[in-house]
């Protein structure tokens, strides 16, 4: 599959579990915490299922290295699902642009690959759209979901660097990298199940319905069976194979454009009743040119430091005579 299209590919299937879990929150009896708890449950456990006569890869439930990325998953599964309660899926998608700069930093100082110097400029603009938008928010920079928002993307761009660094993300034998991921979601989804009370006490702020009370719940069930095997187990078998193919800094970079899909998909539920109609004032419109406007000068700067490393690793060598 194309870069291209995977990045793509990986946006949408994100954006398409983002608005379902907004259907689900809004119209629905739904338990937040328990949905995402169902959904990592049932999309993990379809693709250590595939491919019938492999052996379940048990080995994979005991590397400390799974299970810190399961932490920082649980860390951003549910504060992004929470910050839907504040806050409409574009919005969301607008303060998730900090996750930009937060990969440009990680790959700078962690993965040894800086960005140009123009691209900064580009992550400037990121950061000015999330807080004009943060900003006039009802309670402002105090409203909750600003500081759920942040912490989802300190722990994506974290989990995100253990994924590119991870050595089973490296297979290429499809089939074993699925239950591999599969793997990855039933260890979030048991420490989903483990620590609500540790979840509640390290919040910044506090987190609606964080407990597993509404864990039965008939309605959570089938919601998080259906988005877990349609999207979310889709959504991260993509992210995986999209960092190991593009590396963070470009897979962050192909979901800044999250906001705008977002947008298209939550005007397409509301016109069936689904979610309330979107009704973004001139606030949102501006951050969102400031984010188009980042991620132009973003891809732009990328493309001009990669021909720009192209040209010196071609130029061949002077010796002196």
């Amino acid at each position: 599959m194309p870069v291209l299209v995977l990045l793509f590919t990986t946006t949408l299937f994100w954006a398409m579990l983002l608005v379902c879990n907004r259907i689900a929150l809004t119209s629905f009896d739904i338990d937040p915490y328990a949905m995402t708890c169902w959904q990592l449950v049932f999309g993990g456990i379809a693709l250590v299922l595939m491919a019938p006569g492999r052996r379940i890869p048990w080995r994979q439930f005991t590397l400390p290295i799974n299970w810190a990325y399961g932490i920082l998953r649980v860390m951003t599964g549910v504060t992004w699902t929470a910050a839907l309660v504040y806050i409409s899926a574009p919005e969301s998608g607008i303060l998730s642009q900090t996750g930009m700069p937060l990969a440009a930093l990680a790959a700078t100082f962690i993965l040894g690959r800086p960005p140009g110097r123009s691209e900064w400029l580009g992550h400037a603009a990121l950061i000015a759209g999330a807080v004009w938008l943060a900003w006039h928010l009802p309670g402002g920079f105090a409203n909750p979901a600003v500081l759920l928002m942040l912490a989802s993307e300190v722990t994506a761009i974290s989990s995100s660097v253990l994924a590119e660094k991870h050595p089973d993300n490296q297979i290429k034998d499809a089939w074993a990298h699925l239950r591999f991921t599969g793997v990855l979601l039933l260890i979030t989804a048991s420490i989903f199940l483990a620590v609500p009370p540790l979840v509640d006490l390290i919040s910044p702020v506090p987190i609606p319905y964080i407990s597993t009370a509404g864990l039965f719940g008939t309605e959570t069930l089938i919601a998080g069976l259906l988005i877990g095997v349609l999207f979310r187990g889709p959504a991260m078998v993509l992210s995986l194979r999209s960092i190991k193919t593009a590396g963070i800094e470009k897979y962050i970079l192909s979901t800044s454009v999250l906001p705008f899909i977002l947008l298209g998909l939550e005007m397409i539920a509301a016109s069936f009743g689904l979610t309330p109609t979107p009704a973004h004032n001139s606030v949102f419109w501006i951050s969102s040119l400031l984010i188009m406007i980042g991620i132009v000068q973003i891809t732009v700067s990328k493309q001009r430091h990669s021909a720009k490393l192209r040209a010196l690793a071609t130029e061949p060598i002077r010796t002196e005579t």
